[in-house]
């Protein structure tokens, strides 16, 4: 594998992410979701967008393994708590990186645990591995303001 390109993809993947206003409320998260769910396509991975209301998406994918492990399941959520623009030293969805760190709300709660695990999900495709178990990446609305939309719709 090539760790550079797999670094500058994780990269970018992140700062896309990030650059998606998905502020709760209202949320928003269709955008991101989807976003979410043409990298998957793209991968050869049948992604499904579901929303709850209107845009309030979630996104489920998997990956089949052999079937003699339970399932393991990656998941995060993609909604923000509010920003103060003014209080910070860049636009809260810029995406910008600078000297190593990339800015963003949502940065470190939680969308850079939902870029490693969709790059996890790519790169076991990409390397053509059958796990022991079924591996499903979830991708939900809402837990900054208790998951009724997301993870406790779902």
């Amino acid at each position: 594998m090539d760790w550079d390109l797999i670094t500058r993809q994780s990269t970018t993947l992140l700062q896309d992410l990030l650059r998606f206003d998905t502020t709760n409320p209202p949320g928003n998260e269709t955008p991101c979701v989807e976003y979410i769910a043409a990298a998957l396509k793209r991968e050869g991975i049948e992604p499904t967008v579901l929303e709850s209301a209107p845009g309030r998406g979630n996104v489920v994918a998997r990956l089949s393994g052999d079937g003699s492990c339970a399932p393991l399941l990656l998941m995060g959520h993609v909604d923000v708590v509010p920003a103060e623009a003014d209080k910070w030293q860049r636009p809260p969805f810029s995406g910008d990186l600078d000297d190593g760190t990339i800015w963003g709300r949502g940065a470190t709660d939680m969308k850079q645990m939902v870029a490693m695990e969709l790059m996890t999900m790519l790169l076991v495709k990409r390397a053509g591995i059958t796990l022991k178990r079924d591996l499903i990446f979830m991708a939900t609305a809402d837990e900054e303001t208790g998951g009724r939309m997301g993870a406790g719709w779902l």
